[in-house]
């Protein structure tokens, strides 16, 4: 189920939304939804990242070779 939600925009936003439309070939609620969902899986996919940063000990010294021979992975067969 979907439902409406009003937003103001002057005059030269809603003739490039319009326009940008048009081009896609969608309406003005599926671009400006498309973006909404954009900006929202950019920025949660920023905030996790952020997290696993901040998760990160510096000071760990494993290798990439260590890390193939705890995993069983041959690591000059990459």
């Amino acid at each position: 189920m979907s439902t409406n939600i009003n937003i103001r925009v002057d005059e030269e936003l809603k003739n490039a939304l319009q326009g940008y439309a048009r081009l896609e070939g969608k309406t003005v609620s599926e671009v400006v939804l498309d973006a909404v969902r954009e900006k929202l899986e950019n920025d949660y996919d920023y905030a996790l990242a952020l997290l696993a940063y901040e998760s990160v000990d510096l000071s760990d010294t494993t290798t990439l070779a260590d890390m193939c021979a705890e995993a069983g992975i041959e690591y000059e067969s990459l």
